[in-house]
């Protein structure tokens, strides 16, 4: 124990400072976090960290709400492998291929959906960023905007609910995760719109941004096109409005709603033929 001889804050520089270089040079994170959380609570608080650890390991394992985390993560995996991120936003980027930036706009409203759906942070941009990436190449986008678009879609994930983190942090500041939940939807749509008039904004200014798709990419029927978008939005939107929509009325726990929304997103796969 040397927290006499070291200040407190300066131990939690240290901390922070070799945490973020063990990250970077390859180290796992989970096992980073355990690791250096044991060593400098044993620096600073001496034996009593063996004790404070048992205590917070049984704090989380009693925790209800926490049992919501791996089913909000299903949930999003499901909805994912079912190939409803692929049709919704193929059917998106061709109702508005006359629109300047509408591969910009694609990108938003879908993270914004699949924001709701998964809860966490960064689960669509691999999905968009292999999809949406090479669409944008073709029409002529510049790849800087296109990047910081997918990017910045992706982080939707930690504040629209059902933000994996807010269910997290509810029981940790003692905060009910219904309010959380309620508090963070305004922000997060803000926060898709304000990167949405951005992408306008740039757009408007340069038009080489994003130019209009050309006309080989545009479909040719609409019917086609508003019949993806319905199969591609209405189920994903159905389900998170349930389960989400049970939480913030007060039929369910997240925890129960987070369940439900699992085997909705399990029935879906299936519907679609995606589960193998």
């Amino acid at each position: 124990m040397i927290s006499h001889l070291i200040d407190p804050a300066i131990l939690g520089f240290i901390l922070i400072g070799v945490m973020l270089f063990s990250i970077f040079i390859g180290f796992p994170i989970s096992f980073t976090l355990i690791f250096l959380g044991f060593i400098f609570g044993y620096l600073g608080f001496g034996k009593l960290v063996f004790y404070l650890m048992t205590l917070q390991f049984s704090m989380v394992m009693t925790e209800q709400t926490l049992a919501a985390v791996p089913l909000f993560i299903f949930m999003g995996i499901m909805m994912e492998q079912a190939g409803l991120m692929e049709r919704l936003f193929s059917a998106f980027q061709l109702m508005l291929a006359r629109v300047r930036g509408s591969l910009y706009y694609a990108v938003l409203f879908v993270s914004v959906i699949f924001a709701a759906a998964t809860g966490i942070v960064g689960a669509s941009v691999t999905i968009l960023g292999i999809m949406a990436a090479k669409s944008m190449n073709k029409s002529g986008y510049d790849i800087q905007l296109a990047a910081g678009t997918i990017t910045a879609g992706g982080t939707l994930g930690i504040l629209i609910p059902p933000s994996i983190m807010l269910v997290v942090m509810g029981p940790i500041m003692e905060i009910p995760v219904i309010d959380l939940f309620a508090a963070a939807i305004i922000p997060g749509i803000l926060l898709a719109s304000l990167y949405a008039a951005y992408t306008t904004l740039r757009c408007w200014i340069d038009p080489k941004l994003g130019p209009p798709l050309p006309e080989n990419m545009r479909a040719k029927s609409m019917k086609v096109v508003w019949i993806e978008f319905f199969l591609g939005l209405v189920p994903p939107a159905a389900l998170v409005f349930a389960a989400l929509g049970s939480i913030l009325f007060g039929f369910a726990t997240p925890t129960e709603a987070a369940g439900c929304g699992a085997m909705g997103a399990l029935l879906l796969a299936l519907a679609y033929k995606k589960l193998t």
